[in-house]
């Protein structure tokens, strides 16, 4: 899928938020080295869900794939999902912090911004069918949904910060993503600034040690997924 750069990313550049833009082989590269974190129990907030099986990590997954469509399942930048399954997934996944690469990932789409605030003030108020169905999943999954739309639609709630370009760092979010994964803008940044542009930078026959070495790297600097810490948290 062709992604335009300049047209999807604007706002950014606009802003002078982004300066150079990647190519899509450094974004590649970029998608994965991001890919372990993004799996990992670092971006989950389970405290948030209820304690039901419906909404267990493991069985809530078709439920929400059956919502959202495929693009549950993406990883890397983003950038080719479409606006509706990523304001789906942010009414159905919990962000106990600041969802950074989500909201600038809405800010991409012409009006996006006002989409999923209509979106979420349609769940609230059921004022929809669509509204209503995805507040009933909300319901189903977390413990406080009501307080979940209050950090989005509040006056100087998340989507009002994002209209600011007001961004925050992960420290001040607690999150434990590294800076440069964060959000989409610092991962832009990022892949145009650390990657070699093109394959043949990289030499074609150093291509999968290239790739291993970027998968790894959160192994060999953070360790693994915490897959097994966020079970036996689930079992307490």
């Amino acid at each position: 899928m062709h992604i335009d750069l300049p047209q999807r990313l604007a706002p950014f550049i606009a802003s002078g938020l982004v300066e150079t833009l990647p190519t899509p082989w450094q974004l590649r590269q970029g998608e994965l080295e991001m890919a372990p974190w993004v799996i990992s129990t670092d971006v989950t907030d389970e405290e948030a869900y209820r304690r039901t099986p419906l909404a267990h990590p493991i069985a809530r997954q078709p439920l929400l794939l059956s919502t959202i469509g495929l693009d549950h399942f993406a990883m890397g930048s983003g950038l080719a999902s479409s606006l509706d399954s990523v304001i789906k997934h942010l009414h159905l996944t919990w962000h106990s912090g600041f969802p950074l690469f989500d909201l600038q990932l809405v800010q991409t789409h012409e009006h996006g911004l006002e989409w999923l605030r209509a979106s979420l003030e349609e769940a609230r108020a059921g004022a929809t069918r669509r509204g209503r169905r995805l507040d009933g999943i909300a319901r189903r999954l977390y413990v406080d949904p009501d307080g979940y739309y209050d950090r989005f639609l509040a006056g100087d709630g998340w989507i009002a910060r994002a209209e600011a370009f007001d961004y925050p760092t992960p420290e001040s979010e607690g999150c434990a993503m590294p800076p440069e994964f964060f959000g989409l803008v610092p991962f832009v940044n990022h892949c145009a600034q650390a990657y070699p542009a093109t394959l043949a930078e990289v030499g074609f026959a150093r291509v999968p040690w290239h790739a291993l070495r970027l998968l790894s790297t959160r192994f060999r600097t953070v360790g693994g997924f915490g897959w097994g810490a966020a079970a036996r948290r689930l079992l307490q």
